[in-house]
C-alpha cells in the first residue's frame, strides 16, 4: 500500500522516513491535485498552528508522529439542565364507548396531572394547559416518557379508553422543539388487535433554557384532516403498524465478580475468593415498560437465553433500549451496568430497498461503569447507573435486537416464520417460544392457563420467554490482538497525589487490568473458550506454552519530583529511558467494523478541518475560501468513491450479522447520495450557492457522516489507561479502541494508532468544580492483531534502541523499555502578547489573570494584571537548558506540546482556574535560518465553558554547539527581569482614532448596597482611552451633557489582531471614592471599524449625503436595500415607480380584498387594485366624507353576511385583528406550499420577482382571493415575535451594552442575568489616522452625524395590551388569575380589580396612557400577575421594552403605519402626523430633494412615484386631490429608497415572551400588545383605540323535538316477548351541562316512533367572530369566582330507554357543531348516517346564518344508526328572545299541540288497570273469554261434585 510496505521490519529510521516521504510525493503524482503537495513541505515556518490543521493529508503522506492537537483539555461535566414540558389539551374526537365522562391524566415520568371531567359526550373539548418542570442531564430527561390517558370517569376507578406515548427527545428534536395542534392516536395497551381508539389533539413543548418557541395562532377548524395531522415525526407513515420487539440476552461475561452488598463481603471474609459471589439478571426498558430475566446465582459469566418481548407501533416514538445489568442482593438490588441502544442507529426509516428495520446484533455489548474497588460502599455508583462517563470495564453481553411488524393484531407475518425458521429449533416444543401465535400459547397444557397466555399476546405486556440457540449460529472466532504502549513523558502530576510512587497500567477489557480481574482471569477464560470452539484444537493453549508473550500492562513504580517552578504539578524523569507495557488479549474477530468507522471517521475529519480552515480564510481574503471549499468537497467526493468501491468489493467476512451489512449499504448509499450532492455544489448546474451556503452544506455532510460513525455492535472494549499511586487507582483516560486499531490499509487505521498522543487524565465521578489537571501524559500506543504484530514500532520516533527483556528468546518481542541516546539541548520562548474574553472570577467582574506555562519538567508564570477580562502581558518567558532525547529531525517534527493555564490572583486564598489551552511550539534546528513566527490565537476552555482566546506564540530553538549566544538575539529585560516579546513578533501598530458616543447609562443596580447616582464610563482600548463626562445625578437624567469624544490609540494593522475595547461605568461617592459598578468586554471590534473617508468630501461637503453615505456605512452596516438600483440607474434620470398598476389589471367587478397582497414583502413597493371601496379613500377636503361614508358601509355589510355568522355585527378593531389572524395563516400555509414548489422545481429556473412577474402573480392571487371571500378589511402584521427581534433591536442609532458584575458561574452559560448590573448605551467608530491628519481635526466627530440631541424629553405613551397565551400556571389546580401591572419609571398602574379568573389564555383589551420623560423614564414593564384571595400576588412573568431605542430609531417605532389610510371608522389614522407630513419629515432630515407632489404622482429626489390622488365624492361629483393615499404607500416601500432607506414599522402587534427571574430563559407565556408614542410637542393624538374585549352577543336556541322513527327497541315483554323501548330525548349545550332538558316519556314504543312536540330553550353567549361559545360557571361548590371558558357551540341531543328500576338506558346520541352541520333529511327515510358522517364541507350549514332548521337527523350509538329525530332548529339573539318569549316544554305562551300518541303510551307502573287492558285483554281477549268460561264451567263442577254427596246423603237421610 502507499509507500508504508517500504518499511519493512525496523532498518535503520531515517531510511525508511526518506523512502515513506518519497513514495508520498510520487504517490501525490498519481493522486489528486498535485497543489496539494506543495502545502505540506511548508519548512518550519511561522504558520505550524495555521499549517497543521491546512494540510490536507493526501492518502499516501507519512502518518504524522504525533496525533491532532486537541486545544480543549478535558470535557466539562454533562451538567443537569432545567426543561419545561408543556402540554395542552385541546379536544378529543371519536373516542370509543357509549355515552362516556372522558378526562385525560397527563403523565411525564412521575408527575401526574388530570383534566376536567367532560360528561356524556364522543368529542370533549377541554382547551387545558398543563406545565411540568424537570431538571436533569439531558440524555436522562429525554428519556421521560409522556403518558396521555384518556379514561371514562366513574366515581370508583375509572375506565381505560385508550393512551399514547411519546418520549421528550422525540419532541425536542422536532423543529421548534413542539408538536402543535397534533392528533394523538389512541390505542388500548390491553389489547392491540382492536385499533384506534380515538383521537386526542394537543400541544407538546419541551424547552430548555434559551429556547425560542415559535407560536401558532390556534385556528379551529371543524374539517380538520385528523390523518394529515397526526402527532408523529416528519416523515413516519401516518398509519403505524403494531411490533414485537425482541431483545434476546444470550449470555454476559467478565461481570464484576464482587457482590454488591454488606453481607456478602462478610461471607467473603470467612469463606474466601473461590467463587464469583454476583447474582446477574438483566433489565431491559422500552418505551416506558420493562421486562426482567431470571437470575443466575453466583456466575459471573451468566447465561440466561431469554428474551424480552415489547409491542408498541412501529415506527415507535420513544427512541432508546435501555439494557441494565443488576445484581440480585439480599437487602436490595444494585445496578452493576447501563447500556443504551438508540433505534436510530441500528435501523434506516427511509423508504424502499434502502430501509431497513431495527436489527442488531447478536453481538457483544461492552458495559462500563464504576471502577470496582473492594470498599464496602461504591462512590460512583451512578456511573453503573448511566449518569456519566464510565471508568472501567465491567463485563460485556452479548444482545440480539430484532423487529417483526404484525400484520393485522398478533396473528404470525412473513417475517415471524422466517424468524422462526432461522432462530429456533423444531424441538422447542416445551419452551414458551417466541412465535407469538395464540394457537401455540393455547397449546401449552402445563401452564394450565391457556385462555390468560392468549391474552397476554394482544396486550402490551411485557413478555420474558426463554429460546432455544439455532445451532446455524456460529461460534465465534476470536483474535488475539497485542496492545504496546510507550510512556514518553508523564507530567503536571497534582501533587496530592504524587508523594507516593506512581505507575501507570492500560488495559483492555478484563485484560491487563492487575488489581481486578488480573491476567489469570483471562487465561482462564480462554481455555474455557477454546473448550467450547471444537474447531479450533487447543491453539491458544499451545502457543502460550512456546511463545508467552508475559504480561506487562503496567510501568515500572517511580517517585515522581517536583516541577521547576511551580510547586502543585511533579513529573516522572522519563528522560532518556521510556517504559513500555504490552499484553495479548483475544476479542471476537469483527474488526471490520471498526475499519469502516475509522475511514468515515477520517473523512469527517478532514471536512471538518477543511471547514475550519475555510472560516478562517473568509476573516482574511475574498477568493481563497471559495477556492479551498471547492478543493475539500473535490478530496471528499474521492474519498467517498474510494469506500464505495472498498464496500463494492464484498469480501468474505465471517460472522457478519445483518445489522453490518445493511449499515455498510447504508453507509455507501449516503456518501454515494452526499457526492453527488458535493459534485452538485462545485459544478452547480442553476444557481451557485454562496460560500455560507457551501459550509452549511459541508456540515450537514460531516454531520450526517458522524452519525453513521458510531457503531453500535461493539467489538473491542474501549481501553482504559489508569495512573495509580501506589496501587490505588486515582486517574484515567478512556480512549475508543478503533482510534488505536491498526489496519494495513492506511484509511481504516485508528487515527491515533501508532501516535504519541496527549492525555489529560481525569478523576473518576463527579468531579468538582474548578478542578484542575490530574496529569499529563504523552503515550504512544499500539493495538493490532497479533499477525502484524511487526508493525508496532513503525511509527515511533526514529532514534531509539529497543531493550527487550532477556527471559524470552526466539519470538517478536516488543520491547521492555525504549532508550533514546541523543540528547539535544534547546530554549523555549513562548511569546505571552495578550488574551480576550476571559472568565471573571472575581466579585465585581473582573478577574486578575496571570498565566502558567508548562513545558515538559518546567513551568513558568507571567505577571498578574488586575482587574481586567483581557490582559496584555507583552511577556516572554525563556525556558533554558531544555533536554530533549531523540533525532533532532524528529523532534523538529513532532516537539511535545506546551500547556497554558490561566489562573486569576487572589489576596487571599490560592488562584482560582480560568481555562487552559494546548499548543504547538515552533522548532527551528541549530542549522536552519531563523525567521520571526507569527502570533495567533489559541482557544481557551474552561471544562465545556468557552473561556476567551489567548494571542501567543511558543518558540523551540535548538541550542547549537556555540551555545546560547549563537540563538537569534533578544531584547534586553526591563528593571523588574521581564523580557518583553521582541519587535519582529508584536503585531505591526498603526495609529487609529476611537470616537465614542456616550448616550446615557440605564437600568443601574445597586452596588454595595448603595444606589447609582453619580457614574462615568471609562473607555478603553490597547493601553489608551478616554473618560465620559460624569453624569450630576442619574436618578433625574441618565444621559450623558457632552455627546462625543475621541482618542487615539495605536493598534495592530492586522484586524484579526486587535485588542478588545472595555467598557467600564465607575460611581463617584463621597469624599472623591469610586467604586467600580460594572464592565463590558467587546472582543471584536471589526462591526466598529470604519472606512476612512476621501479628503475631498471634507473640504466640500456635498450637500451632506457623502458624509451620510459615509456614516452609515461605518456606524450601521446598512441593509443592502436600494444600493444595487442607484448603481445601475442613469443619474439625472427619474425613476418611475409605478405603485398602483395601470387600470386593466383587474376588472371593475372584483373588488379586490388586499388581503394576501403583501404577500412578498421584500419586492418592490406593494401593488394594490386600484378600486378601492371608495370608504377607504374619503378626500381630505370638506365634510363630504361623512355624507359618504353610511353607502359604502352598506356594501360592505353585504359583502360580510357570509363570513361573518351575523351581518349585526359592527366592524370594529377585532374585525381587523381576526381578518389579520386569518390573512397570517393563509401566507404561512401558502409559504409552505411554495416551499414545496420550490423543492420540486428546482431544476433550472431562477425567480427573481420584477415588476412584471409580480403583475401575473397578483392576478393569480386576486383569483384564488376572489374564491376565499375575505372581506374587504385593513389589516395589521401581527408578528411572531417582538417587534426589536424584527428591526435588529433598534439599535440603527445607538448600541446598548449590558454591564456585568459578578463571579461567571459555569452553569449560567450564555444567560447571566444576575450577572447584569445596568446597561450602556452609546457607539464607536474606529478609524485609520490618514498621514496628513490637519484636515481631520476641523468639523464634528463623525460618530455624531444622524443623532438626535439627547436632552429630556416628554412623551404620551399609549400601552395596548390584546391578549396573552399558554401561561405558567400559578396556582395549584393549574390555572391562573391574570391581571396586568404596567411600571414606567415611578409611574405604576395595578389593573387588579380586573383580573381574569381561572384562565390561562386570557383576552385582555385593555389600554393604558402614561406619560413619561425620556431618558429618565424609558424602560416600559409590563408584568402578568396571579390574583390571590389570600396571600400575595404572584409573578407569572414580564416583559421589558426599551421605548427609547424605538422613539429615535430612524424605522419610526413610535407609532406603526396603517395599512390604508382612512379619517374615522375602525381603522381611523392614529399617528398625530399625517402621511403626507411624515414624508416630508423623513425627506429633510435625510438630506433628500423631495416630495414634489404632482396629480397622480409623487417625487423624491429623482425617484418619482406615481398613483391615484383624485377621487370623486359621491353626492357633489367634485374631484378632490389628496395625497395621502399615495403618500403612504411610498411610506411603505421606503425601504426602497436608495442611500437612505429602511424598512418602518407597520401597524402592528408584537408577540413578547414572558420570562420569570427564578427561571432564566424559560417562556412563562406570551403576550400580544403594542405601544404608541407621541411626542408632547406634537400636536395631541386623537381618542385612544378601543380594544376592550367583545362582550359575547347572548342567543337563545329554540330546539323543538317533533317525533323519532326507527329507535332501537330495549325492553322486551315478559308475557309476550314483544320488544318496546320508553323513548325519551335529553339535551343541552356542550359546556352548559347543568341545563340539561328532557322531554316526557313516550311509553311503549312498539316501532321506534315517539311523538313530544316538545321545547328545549338554550340561551347560551356567543362570539361570531371567533366562532366560540363563552361558558362562565363554577369549576366546583368551594370555588369562589367563575371561570369563563371558550369551547365550541356544540348541540348534543340523546335518545333514552326510561327504565323504572334500574338506571336508564343510552340509545344513541347526535352531536352537532352549531356552526357547520350538515343539512337535515326531508324524510325519514331518506335520513342516513352514512351521509350525515361524510357530508362535505361546503354542504354544511350554520345556525347563524340560517336561523331557522327543521328536519330529520340520525341517532348514532359506537357508529351504528340507532335512531331519527325530527327536529326544528330556531336561533333568535337575545333582545328578540325577550320581546316574543315561548314556552319551555308545551308551556305557554305559544304552546305546543299535546302530541298524538297512541293509546298504549302509558307507564304501567303507575297505571296498572290500564297497562291490563292494553297489554293482556286486547292481545289475549278471546284466551280470557275461554279461560273464564272454563274457569266457571270447573267451579260448576268441583261445586257439584263437593256438594253432591252431603246432598245424597241428605237425600237418603231425610227423604224426599
Amino acid at each position: 500500500m502507499f509507500g508504508l510496505k517500504l518499511k519493512k521490519k525496523k532498518k535503520k529510521a531515517e531510511k525508511g522516513l526518506i523512502l515513506a516521504n518519497k513514495a508520498a510525493e510520487d504517490g501525490q503524482g498519481d493522486a489528486e491535485a498535485p497543489q496539494e503537495g506543495t502545502s505540506h513541505q511548508e519548512g518550519p515556518g511561522g504558520e505550524l498552528i495555521y499549517d497543521d490543521a491546512s494540510t490536507t493529508p493526501v492518502p499516501s503522506a507519512p502518518p504524522k508522529r504525533r496525533s491532532k492537537l486537541l486545544t480543549k483539555i478535558h470535557d466539562g461535566e454533562v451538567r443537569s439542565q432545567n426543561y419545561q414540558i408543556a402540554i395542552t389539551i385541546t379536544e378529543a374526537r371519536q373516542l370509543v364507548g357509549e355515552n362516556i365522562d372522558p378526562m385525560v391524566i397527563i403523565e411525564v415520568g412521575d408527575e401526574k396531572r388530570q383534566s376536567t371531567v367532560k360528561e356524556g359526550t364522543n368529542s370533549p373539548f377541554y382547551n387545558e394547559h398543563f406545565v411540568f418542570d424537570f431538571t436533569g442531564p439531558q440524555v436522562h430527561l429525554f428519556d421521560k416518557i409522556i403518558k396521555l390517558s384518556v379514561f371514562h370517569h366513574k366515581l370508583i376507578g375509572s375506565i381505560l379508553i385508550g393512551s399514547f406515548r411519546v418520549d421528550l427527545g422525540t419532541v425536542y428534536n422536532q423543529p421548534g422543539h413542539q408538536f402543535c395542534d397534533k392528533w394523538a392516536l389512541l390505542t388500548d395497551p390491553g389489547d392491540i388487535r382492536i385499533g384506534t381508539k380515538g383521537y386526542l389533539k394537543c400541544d407538546i413543548s419541551v424547552t430548555g433554557k434559551g429556547d425560542v418557541l415559535k407560536t401558532n395562532p390556534k385556528i379551529s377548524d371543524a374539517e380538520e384532516q385528523i390523518e394529515k395531522n397526526l402527532l408523529i415525526p416528519q416523515g413516519f407513515p401516518s398509519e403505524r403498524p403494531w411490533a414485537r420487539f425482541y431483545v434476546r440476552l444470550y449470555k454476559a461475561e467478565g461481570l464484576p465478580k464482587m457482590n454488591s452488598s454488606i453481607m456478602a463481603n462478610v461471607t467473603k471474609a470467612f469463606v474466601g475468593d473461590s467463587k464469583d459471589l454476583v447474582d446477574p439478571f438483566v433489565e431491559v426498558s422500552f418505551a416506558g415498560q420493562m421486562g426482567r430475566t431470571t437470575v443466575q446465582k453466583n456466575c459471573a459469566d451468566p447465561v440466561w437465553h431469554e428474551q424480552v418481548v415489547f409491542k408498541e407501533m412501529f415506527p415507535p416514538l420513544c427512541r432508546r433500549v435501555k439494557i441494565q445489568v443488576w445484581d440480585e442482593g439480599s437487602m436490595n438490588d444494585v445496578a452493576l451496568a447501563t447500556h443504551f441502544i438508540d433505534l436510530k442507529k441500528i435501523s434506516n426509516e427511509q423508504d424502499g430497498d434502502k430501509g431497513f428495520l431495527p436489527t442488531f446484533g447478536p453481538a457483544w455489548i461492552n458495559l462500563y461503569g464504576s471502577p470496582r474497588n473492594h470498599s464496602l460502599m461504591d462512590d460512583y455508583q451512578e456511573m453503573n447507573e448511566g449518569f456519566g462517563e464510565g471508568v472501567s470495564f465491567r463485563g460485556r453481553i452479548l444482545v440480539e435486537i430484532a423487529v417483526e411488524i404484525l400484520s393485522g393484531g398478533a396473528q404470525e407475518s412473513k417475517f415471524s416464520k422466517a424468524l422462526k425458521d432461522l432462530k429456533l429449533s423444531s424441538k422447542d416444543k416445551d419452551s414458551k417460544s417466541s412465535k407469538g401465535s395464540s394457537k401455540d400459547k393455547g397449546d401449552k397444557t402445563d401452564d394450565g392457563k391457556p385462555q390468560q397466555a392468549s391474552d397476554k399476546t394482544n396486550s402490551t405486556e411485557v413478555e420474558v420467554e426463554p429460546f432455544d440457540v439455532p445451532p446455524e449460529i456460529v461460534p465465534e472466532k476470536y483474535e488475539e490482538f497485542l496492545l504496546f504502549g510507550a510512556f514518553f513523558e508523564a507530567t503536571m502530576i497534582d501533587r496530592k497525589i504524587g508523594d507516593k510512587p506512581i505507575s501507570f497500567e492500560v488495559s483492555i477489557g478484563n485484560f491487563g487490568n492487575l488489581i481486578d480481574g488480573g491476567s489469570h482471569y483471562g487465561s482462564k477464560k480462554k481455555s474455557a473458550e477454546s473448550a467450547e470452539e471444537d474447531t479450533l484444537p487447543l491453539l491458544h493453549e499451545g502457543e502460550r506454552d512456546e511463545v508467552a508473550i508475559p504480561m506487562v500492562s503496567t510501568t515500572h513504580p517511580e517517585k515522581p519530583l517536583v516541577t521547576e517552578g511551580n510547586r502543585n504539578y511533579n513529573y516522572l524523569p522519563f528522560e532518556a529511558k521510556k517504559p513500555c507495557v504490552y499484553f495479548i488479549s483475544s476479542w471476537g474477530d469483527q474488526t471490520f467494523r471498526l475499519h469502516w468507522s475509522n475511514m468515515l471517521e477520517k473523512m469527517a475529519d478532514l471536512l471538518e478541518e477543511s471547514i475550519e480552515e475555510v472560516k478562517e480564510l473568509i476573516k482574511i481574503s475574498e477568493e481563497a475560501p471559495e477556492e479551498k471549499m471547492k478543493v475539500a468537497l473535490n478530496d471528499f467526493i474521492s474519498q467517498s468513491s474510494a469506500f464505495i468501491s472498498e464496500a463494492g468489493k464484498k469480501p468474505k467476512m465471517l460472522n457478519q450479522t445483518t445489522l453490518d451489512k445493511k449499515r455498510l449499504t447504508l453507509c455507501w448509499q449516503e456518501l454515494e447520495a452526499m457526492a453527488k450532492k458535493a459534485q452538485g455544489i462545485i459544478q452547480p448546474q442553476n444557481k451557485k450557492l454562496s460560500l455560507n451556503e457551501m459550509i452549511t452544506e459541508a456540515q450537514n455532510f460531516v454531520e450526517k457522516i458522524r452519525f453513521l460513525v458510531d457503531e453500535p455492535q461493539h467489538t473491542i472494549p474501549d481501553v482504559f489507561l489508569w495512573m495509580l499511586s501506589n496501587n490505588k487507582r486515582v486517574a484515567y483516560a478512556r480512549i475508543a479502541s478503533k482510534d488505536l486499531l491498526y489496519s494495513p490499509v492506511r484509511e481504516q487505521m485508528g487515527k491515533q494508532c501508532g501516535t504519541i498522543k496527549t492525555h489529560f487524565l481525569k478523576l473518576p465521578g463527579k468531579r468538582p468544580a474548578g478542578w484542575s489537571v490530574q496529569a499529563k501524559v504523552d503515550v504512544y500506543l499500539w493495538l493490532g492483531s497479533t499477525r502484524h504484530s511487526s508493525a508496532i514500532l513503525d511509527n515511533l520516533p526514529a532514534g531509539y534502541e529497543a531493550e527487550v527483556s532477556s527471559k524470552v528468546a526466539g519470538a517478536i518481542q516488543p520491547p521492555a523499555n525504549l532508550l533514546y541516546q541523543d540528547r539535544h539541548v534547546f530554549q523555549l520562548r513562548a511569546h505571552m502578547y495578550q488574551a480576550r474574553g476571559l472568565i471573571a472570577a472575581d466579585s465585581n467582574g473582573l478577574s486578575d489573570p496571570f498565566a502558567k506555562v508548562t513545558f515538559l519538567s518546567h513551568c513558568q508564570t507571567t505577571k498578574v494584571i488586575s482587574q481586567t477580562l483581557s490582559p496584555t502581558w507583552n511577556q516572554m518567558l525563556l525556558f533554558n537548558d531544555l533536554v530533549l532525547h531523540g533525532d533532532h529531525k524528529e523532534l523538529a517534527e513532532s516537539p511535545p506540546l506546551v500547556v497554558v493555564e490561566l489562573y486569576d490572583s487572589d489576596a487571599v486564598g490560592k488562584p482560582e482556574y480560568l481555562g487552559a489551552t494546548v499548543a504547538g511550539p515552533v522548532v527551528k534546528l541549530a542549522e536552519e535560518d531563523y525567521e520571526a513566527p507569527r502570533l495567533c490565537y489559541h482557544p481557551i476552555f474552561c471544562g465545556n465553558l468557552s473561556g476567551g482566546d489567548l494571542l501567543a506564540v511558543f518558540e523551540l530553538l535548538q541550542v547549537p554547539a556555540s551555545g546560547l549566544q549563537g540563538l537569534p538575539p533578544l531584547d534586553p529585560p526591563d528593571v523588574t527581569q521581564i523580557y518583553s516579546v521582541p519587535a519582529s513578533i508584536r503585531p505591526v501598530l498603526s495609529k487609529y482614532r476611537v470616537e465614542v458616543l456616550f448616550w446615557g447609562v440605564r437600568e443601574m443596580k445597586k452596588v454595595q448596597l448603595l444606589s447609582v447616582d453619580r457614574p462615568q464610563v471609562v473607555i478603553e482600548c490597547g493601553g489608551r482611552g478616554v473618560r465620559s463626562c460624569v453624569i450630576q445625578s442619574y436618578k433625574n437624567n441618565p444621559n450623558f451633557n457632552v455627546q462625543a469624544d475621541a482618542f487615539e490609540v495605536e493598534l495592530p494593522e492586522n484586524e484579526l489582531l486587535h485588542p478588545p475595547l472595555s467598557i467600564c461605568v465607575v460611581d463617584w461617592r463621597a469624599f472623591g471614592r469610586s467604586t467600580l459598578v460594572g464592565t463590558y468586554t467587546i472582543n471584536c471590534l471589526k462591526q466598529f471599524l470604519c472606512k476612512s473617508r476621501e479628503p475631498v468630501a471634507l473640504t466640500s461637503q456635498v450637500d451632506g449625503t457623502h458624509a451620510e453615505q459615509a456614516i452609515s456605512d461605518s456606524l450601521i452596516v446598512t441593509e443592502p436595500s436600494g444600493i444595487l438600483r442607484s448603481s445601475q440607474e442613469p443619474p439625472a434620470d427619474h425613476v418611475y415607480v409605478d405603485i398602483e398598476p395601470p387600470t386593466t389589471v383587474v376588472p371593475d367587478s372584483a373588488q379586490v380584498p388586499q388581503a394576501g397582497l403583501t404577500d412578498i414583502p421584500d419586492s418592490s413597493p406593494m401593488l394594490e387594485p386600484e378600486h378601492k371601496p371608495a370608504a377607504q379613500e374619503p378626500p381630505t377636503g370638506g365634510k363630504a366624507k361623512d355624507a359618504r361614508k353610511p353607502s359604502q358601509r352598506s356594501t360592505k355589510r353585504r359583502k360580510r353576511t357570509i363570513a361573518d355568522e351575523s351581518a349585526e355585527n359592527v366592524i370594529d378593531w377585532w374585525s381587523k385583528y381576526y381578518a389579520s389572524l386569518k390573512k397570517a395563516q393563509t401566507e404561512k400555509e401558502k409559504e409552505l406550499k411554495e416551499k414545496k414548489d420550490n423543492t420540486e422545481a428546482k431544476s433550472d429556473e431562477v425567480v427573481v420577482n420584477i415588476d412584471g412577474p409580480k403583475k401575473k402573480k397578483d392576478k393569480i392571487l386576486k383569483k384564488k382571493l376572489k374564491e376565499d371571500e375575505i372581506p374587504n378589511l385593513a389589516v395589521l402584521k401581527i408578528y411572531d415575535g417582538d417587534l426589536e427581534s424584527e428591526f435588529n433591536n433598534f439599535e440603527d442609532w445607538v448600541k446598548t451594552f449590558e454591564l456585568f458584575r459578578g463571579k461567571a458561574m459555569e452553569d449560567d452559560q450564555g444567560l447571566d442575568g444576575d450577572r447584569v448590573i445596568g446597561k450602556f448605551k452609546g457607539s464607536f467608530c474606529i478609524y485609520k489616522i490618514p498621514e496628513d491628519s490637519s484636515t481631520e481635526d476641523g468639523g464634528q466627530l463623525r460618530i455624531l452625524h444622524g443623532i438626535p440631541p439627547n436632552h429630556p424629553v416628554k412623551v404620551l405613551i399609549r400601552v395596548y395590551i390584546v391578549a396573552a397565551f399558554n401561561l405558567s400556571p400559578a396556582d395549584p389546580d393549574g390555572k391562573s388569575d391574570p391581571y396586568i401591572v404596567v411600571k414606567l419609571g415611578k409611574t405604576e398602574i395595578k389593573d387588579r380589580d380586573k383580573y381574569i379568573p381561572k384562565q390561562l389564555n386570557p383576552v385582555f383589551g385593555r389600554s393604558f396612557e402614561l406619560q413619561a420623560t425620556f431618558p429618565k423614564d424609558s424602560l416600559l414593564s409590563i408584568l402578568i400577575y396571579d390574583h390571590d384571595m389570600i396571600g400575595t400576588d404572584d409573578l407569572i412573568g414580564e416583559t421589558r421594552i426599551d421605548l427609547e431605542n424605538r422613539f429615535y430609531s430612524k424605522h419610526r417605532a413610535i407609532c406603526g403605519l396603517q395599512s390604508q389610510y382612512e379619517i374615522e371608522g375602525y381603522n381611523a389614522w392614529r399617528d398625530t402626523s399625517k402621511p403626507t407630513e411624515i414624508l416630508t419629515k423623513l425627506c429633510k432630515d435625510n438630506k433628500l430633494d423631495g416630495p414634489y407632489f404632482r396629480p397622480g404622482k409623487i417625487q423624491i429626489g429623482n425617484q418619482v412615484f406615481s398613483g391615484k390622488t383624485s377621487f370623486t365624492e359621491e353626492d357633489t361629483d367634485e374631484t378632490v386631490e389628496s395625497y395621502e393615499h399615495l403618500a403612504l404607500k411610498v411610506l411603505h416601500s421606503w425601504k426602497d429608497i436608495p442611500e437612505v432607506g429602511c424598512r418602518l414599522v407597520p401597524e402592528h402587534i408584537e408577540t413578547r415572551p414572558l420570562y420569570h427571574k427564578d427561571k432564566p430563559g424559560m417562556e412563562q407565556g406570551r403576550l400580544q400588545m403594542w405601544v404608541d408614542m407621541f411626542p408632547k410637542d406634537m400636536p395631541q393624538p386623537g381618542p385612544p383605540v378601543d380594544i376592550s374585549p367583545r362582550q359575547p352577543k347572548g342567543y337563545e336556541l329554540r330546539v323543538t323535538i317533533w317525533n323519532t322513527e326507527d329507535v332501537i327497541l330495549e325492553d322486551e315483554n315478559i308475557f309476550t316477548g314483544q320488544k318496546s323501548s320508553d323513548i325519551y330525548v335529553k339535551g343541552w349545550l356542550k359546556g352548559l351541562e347543568d341545563d340539561k332538558q328532557e322531554t316526557d316519556v313516550h311509553y311503549n314504543s312498539l316501532t321506534g316512533e315517539g311523538n313530544f312536540n316538545w321545547r328545549f330553550l338554550f340561551p347560551f353567549q356567543y362570539l361570531p367572530a371567533e366562532k366560540q361559545m363563552v361558558v362562565t360557571k363554577r369549576e366546583n361548590i368551594f370555588s369562589l369566582e367563575k371561570m369563563e371558558c371558550k369551547t365550541p357551540a356544540v348541540l348534543v341531543l340523546q335518545v333514552w330507554d326510561f327504565e323504572r328500576l334500574s338506571s336508564d338506558d343510552f340509545l344513541g346520541s347526535l352531536e352537532m357543531n352549531l356552526n357547520s352541520f350538515p343539512r337535515a333529511a326531508k324524510s325519514a327515510k331518506a335520513c342516513d348516517l352514512t351521509k350525515f358522517e361524510n357530508a362535505s364541507e361546503q354542504s354544511k350549514i350554520s345556525i347563524f346564518q340560517q336561523k331557522r332548521v327543521r328536519g330529520w337527523w340520525p341517532f348514532a350509538k359506537s357508529k351504528e344508526l340507532t335512531g331519527k329525530v325530527e327536529a326544528e332548529f330556531h336561533l333568535v339573539t337575545a333582545e328578540e328572545a325577550e320581546r316574543n318569549p315561548v314556552g319551555k316544554a308545551r308551556k305557554e305562551p305559544e304552546p305546543l299541540a299535546k302530541p298524538n300518541r297512541p293509546d298504549t303510551s302509558f307507564s304501567w307502573f303507575v297505571s296498572p288497570f290500564k297497562c291490563l287492558y292494553h297489554l293482556i285483554w286486547k292481545n289475549y281477549k278471546k284466551y280470557i273469554i275461554i279461560a273464564f268460561i272454563l274457569i266457571i264451567l270447573i267451579v260448576f263442577l268441583v261445586l257439584f261434585i263437593y256438594t253432591l254427596p252431603g246432598a245424597i246423603s241428605r237425600k237418603i237421610v231425610v227423604g224426599s
